[in-house]
């Protein structure tokens, strides 16, 4: 992993690189957590399962409010699956693409992203 901090900035900039079997896993482990929240939140009929949640962050000075956490989930697997996309765009042609460690279930499902 490289981390490049820009002078005078508050941003920093990670490069990783990751096996595609393993990045394609994080990707949906943070799609699916992204969708519980996300259900949990919205459904909105049961705020003491959110408000624990929203406690915990505020409580561990998160920079993250709930529906922040979770449009950053959404916003952070997005750009993933976009890197996860363009890389394996430049996959040579009549070259074998990486496999995937997925359960089977969820294999093939990725360009529904």
């Amino acid at each position: 992993m490289t981390l490049i901090s820009q002078p005078g900035s508050d941003y920093q900039v990670a490069s990783i690189s990751l096996d595609a079997g393993y990045a394609r896993d994080l990707i949906l482990m943070l799609i699916d957590v992204h969708a519980v929240l996300d259900h949990l939140y919205l459904d909105g009929t049961q705020p003491q399962i959110t408000s624990p949640a929203q406690d915990y962050l505020r409580e561990s000075a998160s920079p993250y409010t709930l529906p922040a956490l979770i449009d950053a989930l959404g916003e952070a697997t997005d750009r993933l699956s976009g890197a996860e996309r363009e890389a394996l765009a430049s996959v040579p042609a009549g070259r074998p693409r990486p496999a995937t460690t997925a359960p089977p279930e969820r294999r093939g499902s990725f360009g529904q992203f």
